[in-house]
């Protein structure tokens, strides 16, 4: 990839662009410190600005002098004192000294220590690492460090308070950094200016501040490790009073991690943090372990309060198992009882063991009854496109920032309190199937490829919605539609594998190999799709050698050997069932770039020879066809694999087959042999090779390979059995 190049004061580009979001649509969520920092930055000159903003994409907020060194800033340490007469910057001061020790290289640190020790404390051995390096500086005097001359070298940039702040406004979370905005002119990043809004986040200061403070808190406790109770305690009492919805979700969510860490140190404790929540995983963390501690009668309590006014259908569900297994005697949770009744139960071809829905798919395909991989995107994509100019187009709704995936309303779990008219007007005009599907095909026709975390863009994706609004009941999808509005978070996931159309019927399936398990938000899902009509089960496999699988044995030469710079040049293709050639394909293809000499040598593929070939996309629908429902096979098999989904990404669609590679199997099955490169097995076996490193009589030696293993393969599970 070619980066972009960016202009001289793209830095300052970027802040100047950073800026006027924070103090436009976001003005009012600025206090009287955050306006005077603004207004300082705004008097300094045009360098000094360019300076800071340097300073401030800085990883760390101490910074060395001499490193500010900037070909279109001149004498950058001497403005140091301009900047710090405006209060950007400062000298290292006693409490800056833990952070500086840690800055500090470790000659600098032995220097240090060398310069400010007694005489009589313990020597600095050379050979200790650098921590040890900084405990022995610990113990010299903070104001003696912050006065040394090393210090004077350093400056400390005062801006973080503000800066961290403005990016949260920005971002949304925590985790925002001022180069994204350098990342998305190289074109490392995608973003969405054409969908972004530039709108505010929060209503006023408070609970904009109120929220970052909290989530600040949040991302710290993640990563902390307490050693007792006591601090976990003293975190706690930090905490400022959450103050709006988005903070008190992130003030729940903070008691109930920090409950799990107390359950180390006091399980009464960690029982107190959560015992007034109403955040779902605390009440559920909060039931579960107050009945190990005994206190079985409130447990009880809690759980029918639960099933009376459920926060969600998952904690509802929770409550339900848990007093169906602790109160009534029962053996088993909804989970288990649910695969026990599995509607289905398959075997598949055991080389399917890492794709176990393909090998379903194709299960089903080779009895003719219509199948489709559809998991989350089938759901979010008609939740999208049926939403989509309430999700994106409304005013106040929408993306906040071109970084933005999901809009505001969603990030806020506020979609339906927010649209709740719009919703409900845009169900209610929606009264036959061929309604939905019209509006469904017109937003995808006028936003396809449009960046955003809920429609995943596919040339194909009609096919399969077209599908579900035909045979599943209207008012079912409408339900479902209703409920993804309350609740998009909960909703959004945990939908079946597959969907199935058997005579004119349609289900969808939850493919489950021996030893998956159930998890509690698809069990959630399954039983909200029955509630509404739609027919739901589960189907489990376990693995047999099947003959009569298919495979598709492949073999391609290529201009150079990385797929993501090198092209295709020719395609073989070779596919077996029962041990049987059924079919075969070649040809050559123009890479539309030059083909070494040295690959010309090696292949006896020339320019000449492909000048006239067709290109990868013309051949594309004939590779798909060829392969679908087969198990991609090759000899070194992802070197080929990956050529082909590279040339089918370049084309903005996906291909994934499960794999099996004749070298791995050759080793498996043939022990012992000096070599597996596809020659020297040719000749080991006295395979007939008619032109090596052409691509179809490389995959013909592939696809007798192949035969041989499986023989083995059969002869071994006949033995077994």
């Amino acid at each position: 990839m070619t980066l972009r190049e960016l202009p001289t004061f793209y830095y300052h580009t970027h802040f100047f662009e950073f800026l006027a979001f924070v103090k436009g649509p976001n003005a009012h969520l600025l206090s009287q410190k955050d306006k005077k920092f603004l207004t300082c930055y705004a008097e300094a000159s045009h360098l000094q600005q360019c300076l800071l903003v340097r300073m401030i994409n800085r990883k760390h907020a101490i910074i060395k002098k001499h490193s500010l060194q900037f070909n279109e800033i001149p004498d950058a340490i001497n403005m140091l004192d301009d900047l710090a007469k405006l209060g950007f910057v400062k000298p290292i001061a006693q409490q800056d000294v833990p952070v500086f020790l840690n800055q500090l290289t470790k000659p600098e640190l032995a220097e240090l220590y060398h310069n400010l020790a007694d005489s009589n404390a313990p020597r600095l051995l050379k050979s200790t690492n650098k921590d040890h390096h900084i405990l022995q500086c610990q113990i010299l005097c903070p104001q003696k460090i912050a006065q040394s001359h090393l210090a004077q070298n350093y400056i400390v940039c005062t801006t973080d308070e503000f800066i961290e702040y403005f990016l949260f406004l920005y971002f949304g979370h925590t985790n925002g950094k001022l180069n994204q905005f350098s990342m998305r002119d190289l074109g490392l990043v995608r973003t969405r200016e054409a969908e972004a809004q530039m709108q505010s986040r929060f209503k006023n200061y408070e609970s904009a501040f109120s929220s970052f403070v909290l989530k600040k808190a949040y991302s710290e406790a993640k990563i902390m490790n307490f050693n007792n109770a006591v601090s976990i305690n003293n975190f706690l009492a930090e905490l400022p009073t959450p103050i709006g919805s988005r903070a008190k979700a992130t003030f729940e969510k903070l008691h109930y991690i920090l409950a799990k860490q107390m359950l180390v140190f006091d399980h009464q404790k960690a029982l107190d943090i959560t015992s007034n929540l109403q955040d779902p995983l605390a009440q559920e963390f909060w039931c579960r372990q107050a009945y190990k501690l005994g206190l079985k009668q409130q447990v009880n309590a809690r759980l029918n309060e639960i099933l009376n006014d459920p926060i969600n259908d998952n904690l509802l569900q929770f409550a339900e198992d848990f007093l169906a297994l602790k109160y009534q005697q029962k053996r088993t949770s909804m989970l288990t009882d649910m695969l026990r009744k599995s509607n289905r139960h398959l075997l598949l071809d055991e080389t399917f063991k890492g794709s176990v829905e393909q090998g379903v798919i194709a299960y089903y395909h080779a009895r003719h009854i219509e199948t489709w991989r559809t998991e989350n995107h089938l759901w979010n994509n008609l939740f999208g496109l049926c939403f989509w100019y309430e999700l994106f187009q409304l005013e106040g709704l929408g993306l906040a920032t071109p970084f933005d995936y999901l809009p505001v309303c969603l990030q806020h779990y506020q979609f339906l309190q927010v649209a709740e008219q719009q919703i409900h007007q845009r169900l209610n005009n929606i009264n036959t199937s061929k309604d939905l599907l019209m509006l469904l095909t017109k937003n995808a026709v006028a936003h396809f490829g449009k960046r955003q975390g809920i429609v995943n863009w596919h040339v194909k994706m009609l096919d399969s919605l077209k599908i579900l609004i035909e045979y599943a009941p209207l008012q079912g999808l409408k339900n479902q539609l209703l409920a993804m509005c309350k609740n998009w978070h909960l909703y959004n996931n945990g939908y079946p594998d597959i969907m199935v159309l058997e005579n004119n019927k349609l289900r969808f399936e939850e493919v489950k190999a021996n030893g998956d398990s159930l998890k509690r938000n698809q069990l959630m899902q399954y039983q909200s799709l029955r509630s509404f009509g739609i027919e739901v089960g589960i189907t489990t496999v376990d693995w047999t050698i099947d003959p009569m699988q298919p495979y598709a044995v492949i073999d391609i030469e290529t201009t150079g050997g990385r797929s993501g710079v090198h092209k295709i040049t020719e395609i073989g293709m070779v596919k077996i069932v029962d041990g049987k050639v059924v079919e075969q394909w070649e040809s050559l293809l123009n890479p539309q770039r030059k083909i070494p000499t040295s690959i010309t040598k090696l292949t006896g593929i020339s320019n000449k020879m492909v000048a006239d070939a067709p290109l990868f996309a013309d051949i594309a629908d004939k590779v798909e066809k060829f392969t679908q429902d087969c198990i991609f096979v090759a000899h070194n098999v992802n070197f080929d694999y990956g050529f082909i989904r590279e040339e089918f990404a370049r084309l903005n669609r996906s291909y994934r087959r499960p794999k099996l590679c004749t070298v791995q199997q050759t080793r498996k099955y043939f022990k012992g042999l000096k070599s597996y490169s596809l020659a020297n097995l040719t000749k080991h076996f006295d395979i007939t090779m008619e032109c090596h490193h052409r691509a179809l009589s490389d995959a013909i030696a592939a696809s007798e390979l192949l035969t041989m293993v499986n023989k083995v393969r059969h002869s071994q599970a006949t033995l077994m059995t």
